[in-house]
């Protein structure tokens, strides 16, 4: 893994949602990238409804400067480092490119973190983002399909 961090002293909340977050990605039996992307957004839309005092709390505490930015940054990297392995185990025929660049898995958490945020200020519900997923899974794959320039 690129990015590691001592989970010594790491915000409880915090680790809690990382351990969670690799969790469901080790739980993600799909056998291909478009499976496990359509999956992913599922397990995305439901973990966030069911966490999401979980989520603020660790923001509070990231904004109010009580969660080092070091910290918080490495479990977010660390996260996305296990979502760019799955990725890249999946597509051993290298169909989607961006999966295999440094960005690729960070492009897919920051597409699925907008809409959560969007769900989180009530543009969306839950509901109406499991309606959107097909169409929500067309998108990324097709961004992950791009060549890195």
């Amino acid at each position: 893994m690129e990015h590691r961090i001592s989970h010594e002293d790491m915000d409880r909340i915090l680790k809690q949602l990382e351990d969670d977050y690799v969790k469901a990605l080790k739980d993600n039996s799909s056998s291909t990238v478009e499976d496990f992307i359509e999956q992913f957004l599922y397990d995305s839309w439901e973990y966030n409804d069911r966490n999401i005092d979980l989520i603020k709390a660790v923001m509070s505490r990231y904004t109010q400067g009580e969660i080092y930015r070091t910290t918080f940054s490495g479990a977010f990297n660390e996260m996305v480092d296990h979502l760019q392995e799955k990725l890249t185990e999946l597509d051993k025929e290298d169909r989607y490119p961006m999966i295999h660049t440094s960005n690729g898995a960070s492009y897919l958490v920051s597409f699925v973190d907008g809409l959560v945020i969007q769900y989180f200020t009530g543009i969306y519900s839950v509901e109406g983002l499991k309606e959107l997923t097909p169409q929500l899974k067309k998108v990324i794959l097709n961004a992950l399909s791009t060549d890195e320039v």
